[in-house]
């Protein structure tokens, strides 16, 4: 496996855009892949280190342009959480912003997640700085991971498993959205 290590957000070509590509992050797990989707001829990724498990890929001059999601007015005004502290612990959700200690706090069951699950429930929670309602913090997570250079594919599976089948009305409107 070849590492590759971003310093910030980038394009790439795939050279095989029959073949798949799978990609690893820094632990070993897949980050991206591209078994199952239609021909992938480009793709980004966010700043990072990773291990190129298959596929031929060459970096682009410039990222993949991406679409964002057009966002409702903001329903509230919190501080940014871009400087609180981050834990995995005993937790009963999944992840939970603490707005007075200044903390998120993941549960230890989502160590071992991919990538992408942790960081689209980490933007979901930053999304409650400007919105109650929790379709739109879903989708304020997804246009940061765009933003840092995540995939559609990554952040509609990402939400397709952080969510409980519960959750099909958000499931439906993010998907339906990317």
């Amino acid at each position: 496996m070849d590492q590759l290590i971003l310093k910030k957000k980038t394009g790439f070509k795939n050279l095989m855009p029959n073949n798949p590509i799978v990609i690893r992050d820094f632990r070993g797990i897949i980050f991206y892949s591209t078994i199952g989707l239609s021909q992938v001829d480009s793709f980004n990724l966010p700043e990072g280190s990773y291990f190129i498990d298959q596929g031929l890929i060459k970096e682009l001059p410039a990222p993949v342009q991406v679409k964002y999601i057009e966002m409702p007015r903001a329903e509230r005004w919190m501080k940014s959480p871009d400087d609180f502290s981050i834990y995995f612990d005993e937790n009963p959700n999944k992840c939970t912003i603490d707005w007075e200690t200044q903390s998120i706090t993941f549960d230890n069951s989502l160590k071992s997640s991919p990538l992408p699950n942790i960081f689209f429930i980490l933007y979901h929670e930053y999304g409650h700085t400007l919105y109650e309602t929790e379709k739109y913090a879903d989708m304020y997570a997804a246009n940061i991971m765009l933003k840092r250079g995540y995939n559609l594919s990554q952040i509609g599976l990402s939400q397709l498993t952080a969510l409980s089948s519960k959750q099909f009305e958000r499931k439906n409107n993010l998907i339906s959205r990317l």
